[in-house]
């Protein structure tokens, strides 16, 4: 019998393929969100290490207010690219569940195949086996006396 091999191996692979690529991708996701947080936690200091100017003139005074706000504004921009990077880790990491699940799948087809032709195989040997004991025992054993003719012996006379 020849061996069947697995149709759906080059499936495998692609999938297998396509999870290390998603791998690849959360892993640059979650480097982006660490960058985005790093970039919120530099906007927070730089914000609190501002502090208002003591003189009472006008413009320095606006000034400062003016600065605290832009870098406020920064620090809000850096939360907002924090939250969008947290949602493209999410969003790959589904993609990523998604791909080993589908590689899931395949593997698991293939380890039935795989189960399946080994039965086959034993099943096939046993047949082997079976044919030799026949022919072994064929060949030793002489043919067994008809033991209908020589007790129906009687019935012709």
């Amino acid at each position: 019998m020849a061996k069947k091999r697995f149709r759906l191996a080059t499936v495998l692979r692609a999938r297998q393929a396509k999870e290390d690529a998603l791998r690849g991708e959360v892993l640059a996701a979650r480097a982006a969100l660490r960058e985005a947080e790093l970039m919120v936690e530099r906007s927070g200091e730089t914000l609190r290490g501002r502090q208002l100017p003591e003189s009472a003139l006008a413009r320095s005074y606006v000034a400062a207010i003016s600065a605290r706000q832009a870098l406020a504004g920064e620090l809000f921009a850096a939360q907002r690219v924090v939250v969008d990077a947290q949602e493209a880790v999410a969003a790959k990491l589904r993609d990523y569940t998604d791909a080993s699940q589908a590689r899931r799948a395949v593997e698991k087809l293939e380890e039935r195949h795989k189960a399946e032709r080994a039965a086959a195989e034993l099943a096939e040997d046993q047949v082997l086996v079976d044919e030799l004991a026949t022919t072994r025992r064929s060949r030793t054993k002489p043919p067994m006396d008809n033991t209908e003719n020589s007790a129906g012996g009687d019935e012709g006379s």
